[in-house]
């Protein structure tokens, strides 16, 4: 489930990054490969190609399609709990003969402007062998105040059904989300954000494939993690962009976070933009994160309880991700000199350490790594 939630919060950024301004997209063709990769033994790749095309004047169409594939070692290892189901998939005689994570992902969506006003709508259909989710998602955006002030709402709804195979049961999953952004024109080099956003998750919200060992004495007991049916999210944020000057640009932000189950979160950011030269973008950017501890996480348990996670992103922590990025215009590349084509790679290297180790794992602290190349062509 872990695995799914890193996946569904991308889903939700790039829903909410559609159209803020008075302008349709472009009409392009979009190519993305990415991979990820980390010392927990997770691998992801998944290639995406999106198409976004104007079918009138205030109109346009975009579909995408996303396919990864996930290779967990939790996920092959194999753990009885009941005698007749395992607790995560295996090959090597568990209750799942699928060694690897498959998912298909298909989305389409509209967007109209308005005059000073735009609104897109989108869906997303996602499936793998063991999980499936419908997402309906929405923004509208207004230009005030002589387009010095713009005021973006955007919604998501979310509806996932899980039923792991080696499991008896299905189980379904609802996700609302509600998001505000105010942009604020300060001066001719500043602009600020105000964002809020509210996330209510209910249903099955345990990773199926975790184990949680309850100690009795000198008898271990293999169980399901069992975590509330409801939780709710809320965050507050300021960002701030400030151009330097003709080349560079500075971008800093900060956000607060705070849920029902008492996880708090401080999250600092910033990012530097210059161009190289015409037609050459670079960015180096940091986030650093902190947060509290959820409030039925324990290190360990000596006795069943109402709810038991192993889940150590559910303890306190820390995390530091560097960001590198590199965009570039076809035609000012001297290789492969294309009038219409834009090159981007980026590179994130992520940490995160915890105050208790890893269920499977047994580390405390995870290195991972993102890849990404992707490729722009303007139809």
């Amino acid at each position: 489930m872990g695995k799914r939630l890193i996946f569904s919060l991308a889903i939700v950024l790039c829903l909410l990054a559609i159209v803020a301004a008075k302008e349709l997209p472009e009409d392009e063709l979009q190519f993305n490969l990415s991979s990820y990769l980390d010392n927990f033994r997770v691998t992801v790749f998944y290639p995406n190609l999106s198409l976004t095309k104007r079918i009138s004047e205030n109109t346009s169409l975009t579909g995408r399609y996303l396919v990864d594939v996930i290779t967990a070692a939790s996920m092959k290892s194999k753990f009885q709990l009941d005698g007749i189901t395992s607790a995560t998939q295996s090959n090597h005689g568990g209750g799942d003969n699928t060694p690897d994570e498959l998912r298909h992902e298909l989305g389409v969506g509209i967007t109209r402007v308005m005059g000073e006003q735009s609104l897109s709508l989108n869906g997303i259909y996602s499936t793998e062998h063991d999980y499936t989710s419908t997402t309906f998602a929405g923004t509208f955006s207004r230009d005030l105040a002589q387009k010095n002030t713009t005021v973006q709402f955007s919604f998501v709804r979310s509806w996932d059904k899980v039923f792991p195979q080696v499991r008896t049961w299905k189980r379904d999953k609802d996700v609302w989300i509600v998001n505000g952004m105010v942009t604020q024109v300060l001066s001719t080099r500043w602009i600020a954000q105000a964002i809020f956003s509210y996330n209510q998750s209910s249903g099955h919200l345990s990773d199926t494939y975790q184990v949680v060992t309850v100690f009795d004495g000198n008898t271990a007991y293999l169980t399901e993690p069992i975590s509330p049916s409801l939780r709710v999210r809320r965050a507050v944020g300021l960002r701030s962009i400030y151009r330097l000057n003709r080349r560079s640009a500075l971008e800093i932000g900060y956000r607060y976070y705070w849920d029902s189950w008492e996880v708090r979160s401080h999250t600092i950011s910033a990012t530097l933009k210059r161009h190289l030269f015409e037609g050459v973008t670079v960015e180096l950017g940091s986030r650093n994160y902190f947060q509290s501890r959820a409030f039925f996480f324990k290190p360990l348990y000596t006795s069943f309880e109402t709810y038991m996670t192993v889940d150590n992103k559910l303890d306190s922590g820390y995390s530091n991700e560097l960001q590198f990025k590199l965009i570039a215009d076809g035609s000012r590349l001297k290789m492969f000199p294309m009038e219409r084509l834009q090159y981007s790679f980026s590179l994130n290297f992520y940490r995160r350490h915890t105050d208790t180790r890893d269920w499977h794992s047994r580390l405390k602290t995870l290195y991972a790594y993102y890849i990404n190349f992707g490729l722009r062509y303007r139809l």
